[in-house]
């Protein structure tokens, strides 16, 4: 993707795509395999030798506590150690765009306290022992130490902190110092984290190149899901910098995933979210599962012309909201990924 086919993106970045990141990670390493392939490919060799890669599980919420104020992805798994003796608790902490990393010490203290305080009310003997592994985003790599306790605390006249407090170690994943073309793992692990890298470092120039790793992944229902998954991320980026997602761009992006089939793909990805929508509807005993489908499936063609064209007029978003059939929408659902402008776009649904 050219620079040229992009409007430019300001200068600092939205508060809001933060969240939007968090969201990616998760449902990204939330995922049992991709977990257990991360730390086998990026933590420290010693942890994991002690850990039985295959019965790793995801560890009750309430370990971690329920604020959500915090920008942080909480994704914490218990690793059984290969000598039956206990548990390693791993914990991946997402930092994005972080400069500083000032606030890493003071969390991984309150993660001990919560995960030992929730295993002692269990009754539980042996506390597991903690695994922090930072992963950080950014455009550049950081530098200089890691911030310890001690950072907080106050100085004397050398400049030495005053008073004692315990230190928790963690390792930091920085993936600014990862060469692209060196990101290990599997193929969903690479599909994330090339994604994570191309959309903070390039911002999100040449993202095709991220998506290769959907090319290694042969069931066809595993590939849909993440292709959409990636393209949904990537669309909410491009929208939270005021950008637009090129239809030349995005078709150059697919095809040698789904050669030729491109936009097939795109239109099975949008009935795939129709599907989903009945299917979540009738299992909350909704009468109206359908047209909260359909409705939800409008909203989507609404976001991805956004996200391409920035503003849609009044009239068109109507229109769509309006439609009834589900054939009508996926007719549009695929315009609105190949359109050249929305004129052409609006011009098709008259």
């Amino acid at each position: 993707m050219k620079k040229s086919e992009l409007k430019p993106k300001p200068k600092s970045e939205p508060k809001k795509s933060g969240n939007i990141f968090d969201v990616f990670v998760k449902s990204m390493f939330g995922r049992v395999l991709v977990f257990a392939d991360f730390l086998a490919n990026y933590a420290d060799p010693k942890f994991v030798a002690q850990i039985d890669l295959r019965k790793i599980k995801p560890a009750p919420t309430h370990y971690v506590g329920k604020d959500g104020s915090e920008r942080i992805v909480d994704l914490v798994f218990q690793c059984p150690l290969k000598n039956g003796r206990g548990d390693l608790m791993a914990v991946i902490i997402f930092e994005h765009q972080s400069g500083s990393l000032k606030k890493i010490p003071r969390k991984l203290h309150k993660y001990i306290s919560g995960i030992w305080d929730a295993e002692a009310k269990e009754g539980k003997k042996v506390l597991s022992a903690p695994y922090f592994l930072v992963l950080r985003t950014g455009k550049k790599p950081h530098r200089g130490r890691y911030p310890m306790m001690a950072d907080s605390l106050p100085k004397d006249a050398n400049g030495n902190p005053v008073g004692r407090v315990p230190e928790i170690e963690y390792d930091v994943v920085d993936l600014p110092a990862w060469e692209f073309g060196k990101l290990i793992g599997g193929p969903v692990l690479r599909l994330a984290l090339g994604i994570l890298k191309k959309m903070t470092e390039d911002g999100g120039d040449d993202f095709g190149d991220a998506l290769l790793p959907l090319l290694e992944i042969v069931d066809e229902e595993d590939q849909i899901e993440l292709t959409q998954k990636s393209l949904d991320f990537i669309t909410k980026v491009f929208a939270a910098h005021n950008r637009r997602l090129d239809a030349a761009a995005l078709g150059k992006a697919l095809k040698p995933v789904f050669r030729d089939k491109e936009k097939f793909m795109i239109k099975t990805i949008f009935e795939e979210k129709y599907d989903e929508g009945v299917a979540e509807g009738e299992a909350r005993g909704e009468a109206k599962a359908e047209a909260k489908a359909l409705t939800e499936k409008a909203e989507t063609i609404l976001t991805f012309l956004r996200a391409r064209f920035k503003k849609v007029s009044k009239s068109v978003e109507q229109k769509i909201r309006d439609a009834k059939d589900k054939v009508v929408l996926d007719s549009w659902a695929v315009h609105a990924a190949t359109c050249r402008s929305l004129d052409e776009f609006s011009k098709y649904l008259s």
